[in-house]
């Protein structure tokens, strides 16, 4: 019989930060499972689009990326968006918010920053923004959860924060998937 287990990582003290390590696990699970999905995906791939307007999977996960970072530090620390938020995320990502192309507009082309850029590029991308975002977590315990935040004109739980990041990354994911199945549909990429 196979077990499943979704284990904490290393660097979270059993004690006191057993949801954070938690999350921390299942975080890092779905992306190892997306990288998984998308093994062998060329650069044409990634920056197919069904119609112009639709979202490619490059862009995803430039969002992806640097929507980890906003939450996780940007928001949680209420930092100022401008130029702060940018600044942060170029440094980790070497792309700013709106660079990842999101929301696109209905007519919307893969976006011109990401252009020509490999799996393996946003592999590193998305790596250098789950690294800071690991850093981070790692400083958070239990018994912060419930403290707030004001993001614009919200009050945000820590809690929530976490919840909502891997809601996020779940929701994308599946949007990731859903273009990897158009493109077979399309004859772009072979059937499995």
């Amino acid at each position: 019989m196979k077990l499943l287990r979704l284990k904490i990582p290393a660097g979270y003290e059993r004690l006191n930060q057993q949801m954070v390590g938690l999350f921390a696990a299942q975080l890092d699970d779905q992306l190892c499972r997306l990288k998984e999905d998308l093994e062998g995906l060329s650069t044409e791939h990634l920056e197919w689009q069904p119609r112009p307007g639709m979202n490619t999977i490059g862009m995803l996960l430039a969002h992806l990326a640097v929507v980890e970072l906003h939450w996780i530090i940007v928001a949680a620390h209420e930092l100022p968006l401008v130029p702060d938020r940018d600044v942060l995320l170029r440094r980790i990502t070497g792309i700013g918010m709106r660079d990842d192309g999101l929301p696109l507009k209905e007519d919307g082309r893969h976006a011109q920053s990401l252009a020509g850029k490999s799996l393996d590029d946003y592999w590193k991308m998305m790596d250098a923004a789950r690294a800071e975002v690991r850093r981070e977590l790692r400083t958070w315990t239990d018994d912060q959860l419930e403290t707030t935040y004001v993001l614009r004109d919200e009050q945000i739980t820590r809690s929530y924060t976490l919840y909502h990041v891997l809601e996020h990354f779940a929701s994308h994911y599946g949007q990731i998937l859903m273009l990897e199945h158009m493109m077979r549909d399309a004859g772009v990429l072979a059937k499995k």
